[in-house]
């Protein structure tokens, strides 16, 4: 099983993440694309900052994830969205244990690629240009970025957010980079795992490389 994405597509994501990762709890979208602008040099000058502090010490990458991002991103939503008709079938120790073992992974993974292409990050932080709205219910949107980077095609990312009714505040739940879902890409990959082993066996996979792992030394708890 194929439990990571390609690499390749995290200078791209993490570019548009730490642009869009801020406090984002406000009334309308555009309010919410208003605030993701004007954060969005404030975070890249802070990873500007710390970035060789960042490559000696993963801790303070863990730290900056969990300040910045991993207050505004739903997991239980996300959790549900990948596992799909597994989710409906699980029991709750069984949802628990997904949703706290997919955590870590996407956690260590997205850390992993924000040491490995701070320098991409940095040197092209102003390459993002904001695309208009799509969005036909005003408590869930879609905030579109395009990425333009040297010898590439301008790519494309979509992020997914949803509010619990107005005034509340925005929660990410997805993101597709050049029209491919995280949540789709991973449903499909757990799938087929789960139809091999069961989901206990992907459950217990992922534990496993997690456990092997360099620990979350900041202990995040599950949303």
């Amino acid at each position: 099983m194929r439990l990571t994405l390609n690499l390749t597509i995290y200078p791209l994501v993490l570019l548009a993440s730490l642009g869009m990762l801020a406090n984002i709890a406000v009334a309308a979208p555009e309010d919410a694309q208003a605030l993701i602008v004007e954060h969005s040099n404030q975070l890249v000058d802070a990873l500007k900052a710390q970035k060789t502090a960042i490559k000696a010490d993963k801790q303070i990458a863990y730290k900056l994830v969990d300040d910045i991002v991993l207050p505004h991103v739903d997991f239980n939503r996300v959790a549900r969205l990948v596992l799909g008709k597994y989710w409906r079938s699980a029991n709750e120790e069984q949802r628990q244990r997904f949703t706290s073992e997919f955590r870590a992974f996407l956690v260590r993974t997205y850390v992993t690629a924000m040491i490995e292409f701070s320098d991409q990050i940095v040197s092209h932080a102003d390459s993002v240009k904001y695309l208009p709205f799509r969005n036909s219910d005003p408590n869930d949107v879609s905030v579109r970025m395009q990425i333009t980077l040297p010898d590439r095609p301008p790519a494309q990312i979509n992020y997914s957010l949803y509010q619990d009714g107005a005034g509340s505040e925005w929660k990410i739940y997805d993101l597709a980079v050049e029209g491919i879902s995280l949540a789709t890409t991973y449903r499909s990959s757990f799938a087929s795992q789960i139809r091999r082993e069961g989901l206990d066996g992907l459950i217990n996979k992922l534990a496993e490389r997690n456990a092997t792992a360099d620990p979350n030394p900041t202990g995040t708890a599950t949303n």
